[in-house]
């Protein structure tokens, strides 16, 4: 029988969505993101929190109050590193991706309203 940590187990394929933008002032949520695991497994309400340390991904998670401070337990999350690791990537490219494509949008608008003259 071979040692556990000898073992290596090979990770799903991990495929990400931004599902929403989050644009409220004096939140640390920046976006909502679903995850596909193997086309057999989905995760919903994954959230891109921007922190004082920088962006970081919280899994979904319930909150309850333990000794008047709020503690979280999250609902499901890779169970080891680098699965956690690959998760942690393919939201981030996705919401990186998703910020340039509307930042994009934006330029493209201001273009657009710059070119067009008032009529008299």
């Amino acid at each position: 029988m071979a040692n556990k940590k000898e073992q290596k187990h090979s990770l799903p394929k991990i495929t990400a969505r931004i599902d929403r933008l989050v644009e409220q002032e004096g939140s640390g949520v920046k976006a909502i993101a679903s995850v596909n695991i193997g086309g057999a497994f989905a995760v919903h309400g994954i959230k891109v929190i921007d922190s004082v340390k920088g962006i970081f991904i919280s899994m979904p998670s319930n909150s309850y109050k333990k000794d008047g401070q709020t503690k979280y337990n999250e609902i499901c999350h890779p169970i080891t590193a680098e699965a956690r690791n690959e998760l942690i990537d393919r939201v981030t490219e996705v919401y990186e991706a998703k910020l340039s494509e509307e930042q994009d949008m934006d330029d493209l608008s201001e273009d657009e309203t710059a070119d067009i003259q008032p009529s008299m």
